[in-house]
């Protein structure tokens, strides 16, 4: 399922882009009605509404500030301003001030701005703290992204999740969703949306197709634009309320909605998505957001001419709605239904240069979550969070094969011997889950404890229609005899289910005691897998010392576990999996020269054990045999140059290995990459236009030996060649550098506002070293082509 892009479309889209750039400010010459922004500021560790602060609202392009206070429900509402840029900076005595450099006021729109305090004693006193931060008690390479930073980051198009590239640790080559953090693969990471767990976040995911497709975690994220609030991502060394994957930890808050009501189209090459966000009439101050969209990419890419790739659908719905029943209680719901469907046909196959590609795909996925949170606040300090949700995901994905060298030369597609669905994998899920999480004030520092309950129930099967040749093998997989060069998946050896239904549960405790300069976390989860059949304890500490107003030292250190995934307890009944355990430990320092300047230092090291080693992919049997160990470096710059004008700079070292147990001792892992470099810079030219760039440089990823073998099939049989693996990961590809570039444009036509991006991802078409494919008609690797490949989106808004 290969997505790769042609020159042709940048070439259509940048002219009908430009065409669009260059009349917009020719048209647009009314003056723009005036909007508005509520602002809502909280304690950070009560959640309880602040009276009596201080804020001043600066307008960039004048410079003239307003300044007025919360009242006594920490809320003020500011009306009658100018569209354009604003500062905000917000003060209260016994906490550090907050300011959010870059909010957008739109054409007759009340947008909401929260603010979160930190209390003084936990945080730099002469440091400015962005709106919303991060853990201050985790790492300091945790880190968080607001809504207008997701939704205009270079190379992040129209997805939240490319927006996230350049956080610490974090690779991704831009062109899809998934991402590698500190040498561990896309599917390592833990995803959490408004605090429930949630694994179905980006479409296409593969079972079945190329290796680079089933180990790349998926192609685009469930999420239009604008609709996540804020992203808090962490590389390592979280507290113990989160479980399950050991990467990263990514949590993403879905937006409430505006209190003032407004209506959104918007429009890109592959489809539309409508939206509504503002009040929702059931309680005084209650709010819904309403997302839809669809994109079919099937017809975008008969509309350039691509035509060997496929037919990619895609449709989200997404409703967040926020409801205060009083002061103290707050009800919130959330609705995500999404729908994808992939077909490969004859007709593909037929357009594949040299027939390269002849497999035949169809998959098609299901994925809900529906979500219920009363979050109450308890005391004079204390939260108590309930959540209550259900999820479903049923998925069929099955693969078949065109024989188009079987015809003669110039044969039309519908004459192409087929044999379709060879193998089909069905994976159903469905789940129950209750998350009760509560923190606390008390005379120490900080305490929570909560208690995560999930029955969760399988339906995986795998089904293959006759034995099927495969080309791509590693010496020790089964073969009949030593001299066949391919192996055959029997029905006997492949067919599998499982049915199971389990319930698991975890708990934890955590207390940070914060005595002057010092706050030490110390926290245990406790969590019995009920598919791992497993009780296992996570011991989690963290320490930040802050001997000045311009520098902090952190360290953190503790115990991880990490499921083994569904697909693999499914592939054979012999399959009797437990958790990973990674044994993780950091050390760093955050200095601060002065209020524009941040640099970040992260040392870190891991030690992996019970790792899942595949043992054999004819017979799917596999171990919690391997182990290795990861260690790395993050480094990271941020600054202001100007007002404006913003630089940030990157960079990770990472040497992760493995050891299989297969004889061949330590080779590097899979998805390590030995040096990410970033360097971006954003300008924020006027009310108007921004524009930003990005370079990144990226490690090769490791390489296998290999040997190909020819006729394998023998006298009398079509010509097929082999790859035979004979070692892995013994070497790594060369290092490539990508450009990205992004131009934002926004100007309102009387009521309505409008927003247009063009965000050029490898804006110079280098080559990646990672991605080929084996063509086993010719016996030659296929190298994928990297090409410039241009983001455009067109976004209508209407306020009222």
């Amino acid at each position: 399922m290969d997505f790769q892009i042609c020159d042709r479309r940048f070439n259509k889209s940048w002219f009908t882009l430009v065409v669009l750039l260059m009349g917009l400010p020719i048209l647009a010459q009314s003056a723009e009605a005036p909007g508005g922004m509520t602002i809502l500021v909280k304690d950070e560790v009560t959640d309880r509404p602040l009276p009596n602060v201080q804020i001043t609202i600066t307008e960039r392009e004048t410079n003239t500030t307003r300044s007025v206070e919360t009242d006594a429900q920490g809320r003020i509402v500011v009306e009658a301003l100018d569209p354009g840029l604003y500062a905000v900076n917000v003060a209260k005595s016994g906490f550090a001030s907050s300011s959010e450099p870059s909010v957008r006021v739109i054409t007759r729109k009340n947008i909401q701005i929260d603010f979160e305090l930190l209390r003084q004693p936990v945080i730099l006193e002469k440091v400015v703290v962005r709106a919303r931060p991060a853990d201050v008690y985790a790492s300091a390479s945790s880190t968080y992204r607001n809504r207008e930073e997701l939704t205009g980051a270079v190379g992040g198009g129209a997805d939240p999740l490319l927006s996230l590239d350049g956080l610490p640790g974090l690779a991704s080559t831009g062109e899809f969703a998934s991402f590698s953090v500190r040498g561990r693969g896309p599917r390592d990471n833990l995803f959490f949306v408004d605090e429930f767990p949630f694994d179905k976040a980006v479409h296409f995911d593969a079972t079945l197709g190329e290796d680079e497709d089933i180990g790349g975690g998926g192609r685009f994220s469930i999420f239009a634009p604008n609709v996540i609030s804020g992203a808090e991502f962490s590389p390592g060394g979280w507290g113990p309320a989160y479980g399950g994957r050991a990467a990263s930890l990514l949590k993403l808050e879905v937006a409430g909605g505006d209190p003032s009501p407004s209506a959104s189209v918007r429009i890109d090459l592959a489809g539309f998505e409508v939206g509504y966000e503002g009040p929702a009439g059931i309680t005084d101050g209650s709010t819904v957001l309403v997302s839809a969209r669809q994109l079919d990419f099937g017809a975008f890419f008969e509309t350039i001419e691509e035509l060997d790739i496929g037919d990619p659908v895609l449709r989200d719905v997404l409703v967040k709605s926020v409801i205060p029943i009083n002061q103290r209680h707050t009800f919130e719901i959330l609705l995500i239904d999404t729908h994808e469907d992939y077909v490969r046909d004859v007709t593909h196959v037929f357009a594949s240069p040299n027939f390269e590609d002849a497999a035949l795909l169809d998959f098609k996925q299901d994925s809900d979550l529906y979500g219920l949170t009363l979050r109450s606040l308890v005391g004079d300090e204390a939260v108590w969070t309930n959540k209550v949700y259900y999820r479903k995901s049923d998925k069929l994905s099955s693969e078949g094969e065109a024989f188009p060298d079987l015809v003669p030369p110039g044969s039309p597609a519908s004459s192409f011997p087929v044999r379709e669905n060879i193998i089909t994998i069905g994976e159903g899920e469905t789940e129950l889950g209750w998350r009760s999480d509560f923190k606390t004030v008390n005379h120490w520092g900080v305490f929570s404890a909560g208690i995560h309950a999930t029955q969760l129930d399988l339906d995986y099967s795998t089904v293959l229609a006759g034995d099927w040749n495969r080309f791509i093998y590693d010496g020790n997989d089964l073969r009949a005899n030593p001299g066949q060069r391919y192996i055959v998946l029997t029905p006997a050896r492949t067919n599998s289910a499982l049915n199971r239904k389990e319930t698991s549960y975890a708990g934890y405790v955590d207390q940070v005691f914060e005595r002057g300069d010092w706050d030490v976390r110390t926290g245990l989860r406790f969590e019995r897998d009920g598919f791992a059949n497993e009780s296992l304890a996570s011991p989690r500490f963290g320490v930040n010392w802050r001997p000045g107003d311009t520098i902090r030292y952190f360290a953190t250190a503790g115990l991880f576990h990490q499921s083994p995934r569904f697909l693999q307890l499914a592939a054979n009944a012999a399959n009797s999996l437990k958790n990973e355990e990674i044994t993780h430990g950091s050390i760093g320092f955050q200095y601060y020269p002065n209020k524009r300047w941040s640099v970040l230092a992260e040392a870190y090291y891991q030690n992996l054990d019970n790792l899942v080693v595949n043992l054999d992919r004819v017979r799917g049997t596999f171990s919690n045999i391997g182990d290795g160990t990861s260690y790395g470096v993050d480094l990271v710059v941020n600054g202001t140059i100007l007002e404006g004008l913003y630089a940030t700079a990157t960079y990770s070292y990472n040497d992760s290995v493995i050891d299989r147990k297969d004889g061949r001792g330590d080779v590097v892992a899979d998805f390590s990459r030995e040096h990410v470099g970033t360097l971006g810079l954003t300008w924020e030219i006027s009310d108007r236009w921004k524009v930003g760039a990005r370079y990144k440089y990226l490690s090769g990823r490791p390489y296998d030996d290999f040997v190909i073998h020819s006729d394998v099939l023998g006298p009398g049989q079509p010509l097929r060649y082999s790859k035979e693996i004979t070692a892995r990961n013994v070497g790594r590809n060369s290092g490539y550098g990508l450009l990205n570039v992004r131009v934002d444009y926004r100007r309102s036509f009387g009521p309505i506002d409008v927003t247009t991006f063009i965000d050029v991802i490898n804006v110079t078409a280098a080559s990646s070293s990672d991605g080929s494919e084996f063509d086993y008609r010719r016996g030659v690797p296929v190298e994928d082509e990297s090409e410039a490949e241009p983001l455009i989106g067109l976004r209508l808004d209407y306020a009222w």
